[in-house]
């Protein structure tokens, strides 16, 4: 895959990005963490596009966006209220988050080695949340879930971050000595990655008008 093929794919989150912010004043506040989530994403592509293009690692903003993303995932299924009989859960998760992160930072000073061990922790938190949400809503929701945003949204990150623990561990267990092998796990990642944002995006459309929200905390 062409690097341009590959940038267009990542820039893909930014059509949900798009329609979630125009939608902004008239959708339930309950998803503003997910809307921003979609907007650090699009930024940490464009900085990651324009550094590599320059030929620079983006290891740095990405380990940064990464530790972002798993504080706003978290708040977003808070938000849900996915954590309303275990509060301390919340804050137990966040709390994990940054020591582990900084812990890994700490222990790469040239900051040029993507966090493996964070983001292989995290997508699995992230996986089992989306699991755990989905079959709530297969027990709550009489209506057609093909429209309902959470279960869109849970849907594409737990194919995504599934698939993000494999490509992880094969960095972190030297998995990846092929080149080609290599070029594989990472071709049919920017094909999930597209799939993710699309569906991303078709979830935006779907986002409920506020004040009200089956699933708001």
């Amino acid at each position: 895959m062409s690097f341009s093929l590959n940038a267009l794919f990542s820039l893909s989150i930014g059509i949900g990005a798009i329609i979630s912010w125009v939608r902004y004043k008239k959708t339930d506040p309950a998803f503003v963490p997910f809307m921003w989530l979609l907007t650090t994403g699009l930024l940490n592509e464009i900085i990651s596009i324009s550094i590599m293009k320059a030929g620079y690692s983006n290891a740095l903003n990405y380990n940064l966006y990464t530790l972002a993303e798993s504080l706003l995932i978290t708040w977003q299924f808070r938000r849900w209220g996915l954590f309303n009989p275990w509060r301390w859960l919340y804050y137990s998760l966040q709390t994990l988050y940054i020591a582990g992160w900084s812990l890994e930072w700490i222990m790469n000073p040239a900051h040029r080695v993507y966090n493996s061990y964070f983001i292989i922790v995290h997508s699995i938190i992230i996986v089992l949340m989306s699991i755990n949400l989905i079959n709530r809503l297969l027990f709550s929701v009489s209506r057609s879930l093909g429209r309902n945003p959470v279960f869109l949204i849970c849907m594409g990150m737990a194919v995504y971050f599934t698939y993000a623990v494999l490509v992880e561990a094969f960095w972190v267990y030297g998995l990846n000595q092929s080149p080609s092998f290599r070029l594989g796990i990472y071709e049919i990642l920017s094909y999930i990655n597209l799939f993710t944002n699309l569906l991303f995006g078709f979830a935006s459309l779907w986002m409920p008008l506020k004040p009200q929200y089956i699933m708001r905390s």
